[in-house]
């Protein structure tokens, strides 16, 4: 019990050595918090889907196949060089049913790896074609980095919950198999690390949105800061003042987890203290 107390310290206090501000512009919000996680993983799907499909890129039959060879047997080169080397033709048969498992994240994580792949072939023809593919290709990457990332929550969601009679359709389900196992009676029960949440929150909070303004700051003093960009002069300024008040809440609030856990640890060495005594 004691060294799980002390591993959940050191996992919230190496969570404190780099804060990240991210300041996007989002269409068409609809307001509502996230959802509960088989669920949220399947609206990550569906945007990552939707935005591959719109290059015409889609998640095929074959392509799942393999992502499913890759994870049976992931040390194996004819796997990986399957997935490599793949790429969308016209005509190939197409899965409408992904679900928000290891499996799908894995052909997601490919599929755009090959959209990127096309990409970069492309010689552009004019400045605005070329910040269009840049920004497509950052896209791109988001995608690749978090199914990466979400393959590996999944795996880790499927066997923690192995005992579950629903666990398959939960995290690794279809959106209907899914939304019936969180809705049966009793509605099971999920209590999820807090680094997976927030690893899961957000994928999906910043989904595919362009990020305007990033902040990074490290402990050590480092900070870092990122502009997009090709922004309307007063939209950038507006933004600017927006994200400056967002980096100094953001900073306050760093400063309140920091004495949290420096209180807890202090609390811990006394405790420590008394009983060697």
């Amino acid at each position: 019990m004691a060294e799980d107390w002390q591993e959940r310290v050191k996992s919230i206090a190496a969570g404190l050595l780099t804060l990240e501000v991210n300041t996007i512009e989002k269409s068409n919000m609809a307001a509502s918090k996230m959802p509960d996680m088989p669920l949220a993983l399947h609206q990550i799907v569906v945007e990552y889907a939707e935005e591959l499909e719109t290059n015409q890129y889609h998640i095929t039959a074959a392509l799942l196949a393999a992502a499913q060879a890759r994870l049976d047997s992931p040390a194996d080169p004819a796997a990986l060089e399957t997935l490599e080397t793949w790429s969308f033709q016209p005509g190939d048969a197409t899965s409408p049913m992904l679900t928000n498992g290891p499996k799908t994240f894995e052909a997601m994580q490919w599929a755009a790896f090959a959209l990127k792949r096309q990409l970069l072939g492309v010689q552009p023809s004019t400045a605005e074609r070329a910040a269009s593919i840049a920004v497509h290709q950052a896209l791109l990457d988001r995608i690749i980095n978090n199914s990466r990332q979400l393959r590996q929550v999944t795996l880790l969601l499927l066997q923690q919950f192995a005992a579950l009679p629903e666990k398959q359709a939960l995290f690794d389900g279809t959106v209907e198999q899914t939304t019936a196992a969180m809705f049966k009676h009793p509605r099971p029960i999920l209590v999820i690390d807090t680094d997976v949440m927030l690893m899961v929150r957000k994928a999906w909070d910043i989904g595919l949105e362009q990020v305007l303004f990033q902040t990074v700051m490290q402990v050590d003093g480092d900070i870092l800061m990122r502009v997009a960009p090709d922004q309307d002069k007063d939209k950038r300024a507006f933004y600017a003042e927006l994200h400056r008040t967002t980096v100094e809440t953001g900073i306050r609030q760093w400063r309140g987890l920091f004495d949290l856990v420096s209180s807890l640890i202090a609390g811990a060495g006394k405790i420590l203290f008394q009983r060697v005594g």
